[in-house]
């Protein structure tokens, strides 16, 4: 018998659920059933319901509005009449009478059932009525109803977030202000206000950060945030304001003022959290560079090394400083004292490249090959490349050549034999290049451009008419098809057949 009785629950519940979404599929959240009020009322109050619920979602509005009217007649104390009662409302305002659904109906869903979650929605029905019809000061009283009477309530959100869309579009600084104080510090943060409230935080705290009121911009974020996050989150805000302070000569003031504000929020954070300490000085030396104060940023990482040792995160930093400064040979010298000593020479070489000094360069990517012999490709690729600079291509071809990286450095052998007017190695390399599907297509148009250096230009035009029918659907083919075009009045079409 118990068991029957179960199965019996089961199958109401189960019935319940399906019905209540399909109602929710086809109803916005302002046309829905509580769930609670559906299970409390008869079966055939639900038939009742859902006949009406068809002909509105189907826009038989005034067939839907005759169906709750006999809802209402023929259930008057059923749990389901405040939202029969509510609907006929909504009703009311498809047929473009709001009017008339504001005074018969949502208000007399508050007058006779106060209690209802029907009469929230009613109460915040009236002030969407009212700005739909473009009455806002009547929407802004009507918002402030539900928010007083309703307080706790989603629908009370929604209302303070309608007042608040209002003030910005007023510009009413003082009531935008006083909306997202609240949302910051008053309204309980559950799964539904929670992402209001985050926002309401941030612009609380971008409004305070503008006005360089460092503490208060940080206490509003610190109602979302905590530890590493809310100092992370306030350091990038307050940045970001400082940025947009900065564009303008006339609020530079600002700027430095809130900089400073910062400076010092950054400077008690690291004392307080000694373990975040030296990654706080680094933000401190970033907004220092940002204001153009290098003497600052040199102090904050004699300090870090002097409390944390010079590693070779701060040994990096300091030749960046020198490098900015063009104390090149000082920048060296810190690179030197790498404890990573192949990245360290690194540097040095990467150093000597810049500045075209490309025999130091090889001399260190030499001692490297030594150092680090995994990686001796790349510097052997490096020594090839300096060789190529300083256009010395026989060197750079004997570099290359001991570098297992086909096709890429038969292209750059091909290139070099080129440079010394040795066209036929280059095209012998460019033919090896091709037994690779994807380099095919580039060292075939490369091989008609070395037969044009070659001055064999039929050599050439063939190549680049092969060049078209064979790769038809490569940007290379559309270069020679161009080429072909261009400077012999050729025209073929991408796949090798020649236009008549």
């Amino acid at each position: 018998m118990a068991r029957s009785n179960q199965r019996k629950v089961g199958a109401v519940a189960a019935a319940i659920l399906v019905f209540c979404s399909g109602w929710a599929g086809a109803l916005s959240d302002l046309e829905e059933i509580p769930v609670a009020t559906f299970e409390k009322m008869r079966e055939v109050e639900r038939y009742q319901l859902k006949i009406a619920e068809k002909h509105y979602t189907n826009k038989n509005f005034k067939v839907a509005l005759a169906e709750y009217e006999k809802f209402l007649t023929l259930y008057e104390k059923s749990p389901g009449a405040p939202y029969a009662q509510l609907m006929w409302s909504h009703t009311m305002v498809a047929l473009k009478k709001p009017k008339t659904a504001m005074r018969e109906g949502f208000q007399s869903v508050i007058d006779y059932w106060p209690e209802s979650h029907a009469a929230t929605v009613a109460a915040y029905c009236i002030g969407d009525a009212f700005r739909k019809m473009g009455e806002v000061k009547s929407a802004q009283k009507a918002f402030e109803f539900v928010i007083r009477e309703y307080s706790g309530t989603q629908l009370s959100l929604r209302s303070k977030l309608d007042l608040l869309h209002y003030a910005k579009l007023h510009k009413d600084r003082d009531k935008v202000f006083e909306i997202l104080q609240d949302l910051t510090f008053k309204v309980k943060r559950t799964k539904g206000s929670n992402g209001a409230c985050v926002n309401a935080c941030h612009e609380l705290a971008t409004i305070h950060f503008f006005a360089q009121r460092y503490d208060d911009g940080r206490k509003a974020l610190a109602t979302s945030y905590k530890d590493k996050k809310l100092r992370d989150t306030v350091f990038s805000m307050t940045v970001k304001t400082m940025q947009h302070l900065l564009k303008d000569l006339k609020t530079k003031s600002a700027a430095l003022k809130l900089s400073d504000q910062l400076l010092a929020g950054l400077r008690r954070d690291s004392i307080e959290n000694p373990e975040a300490a030296k990654g706080l000085l680094y933000s401190a030396c970033n907004i220092h560079g940002m204001l153009a104060r290098p003497s600052e940023v040199w102090r904050l990482y004699n300090e870090i090394g002097d409390r944390w040792g010079r590693d070779d995160d701060l040994l990096g930093r300091m030749a960046e400083w020198y490098k900015a400064r063009e104390k090149r040979e000082d920048a060296r010298r810190i690179y030197g004292q790498f404890k990573n000593v192949v990245a360290g020479q690194e540097h040095i070489a990467a150093m000597y490249e810049e500045e075209g000094k490309h025999n130091q360069a090889i001399a260190i990517y030499v001692k490297l090959l030594d150092l680090n012999g995994k990686s001796a490709a790349n510097y052997q690729w490096a020594i090839g490349a300096c060789y190529e600079k300083m256009s010395q291509w026989k060197k750079a071809i004997g570099m290359y050549r001991q570098i297992d990286a086909f096709p890429k450095t038969h292209f750059a052998m091909a290139s070099c034999h080129r440079r010394l007017s040795e066209q036929k190695e280059a095209i012998r390399l460019y033919n090896q290049c091709k037994v690779n599907d994807a380099a095919a297509p580039r060292a075939s148009l490369e091989i008609g451009f070395t037969y044009e250096e070659a001055k064999e230009p039929r050599n050439a035009i063939r190549t680049f008419q092969l060049t078209c029918k064979r790769y038809p659907k490569s940007g290379q083919a559309a270069k020679a098809h161009a080429h072909l075009q261009n400077k012999y009045n050729i025209n073929v079409t991408l796949g090798g057949a020649q236009d008549e």
